[in-house]
Formats: structure tokens, C-alpha cells, sequence
């Protein structure tokens, strides 16, 4: 296989990873501004459920990055 061929299918398989990722921060996000409530009072906030969305969200937001960087010394090899 070509190997420009081959850097162009990383680059698309990262593109789509990095899109899924974007999907699934979008969708936490959202999860926890509805969790964070701002009418109810702090004691009442679900704490635990704020926790795992929010490591969940640190670790996909990771994740993209790197997609994301990985995409760009692509880009950079191929010369785009």
C-alpha cells in the first residue's frame, strides 16, 4: 500500500474518532448543566453523578486532544 495512502486513512480514521468524541463532550456537557441545576440548592445537587460526568468529560476531552494533535502532524507529513 501506498504509504501517503496509508497516512490518509489515519488521517480520516482520526477525523472520525475525534468527531465521535466531540458528539459524546456535547452530550456531557449538556448532562451536566442539567444536572447542575441552578435553582436547586448545593446540598441538593447529585455530587456523585457531577463527579463521574465530569471525569468522564476530562477524559474524552483527552482524548479529542490527542486526536486532534495526531491529525495535525498528519497533516504535517503529508504537507497539507
Amino acid at each position: 500500500m501506498n504509504e501517503r495512502l496509508k497516512f490518509l486513512g489515519r488521517l480520516e480514521e482520526r477525523r472520525l474518532e475525534a468527531e465521535r468524541l466531540r458528539l459524546r463532550l456535547r452530550g456531557l456537557r449538556d448532562s451536566l448543566r442539567d444536572v447542575l441545576d441552578p435553582f436547586e440548592t448545593v446540598e441538593d445537587l447529585d455530587g456523585e453523578k457531577l463527579a463521574a460526568l465530569a471525569l468522564e468529560f476530562a477524559d474524552l476531552q483527552v482524548q479529542c486532544r490527542e486526536a486532534i494533535a495526531e491529525m495535525a502532524l498528519i497533516r504535517k507529513t503529508l504537507g497539507r
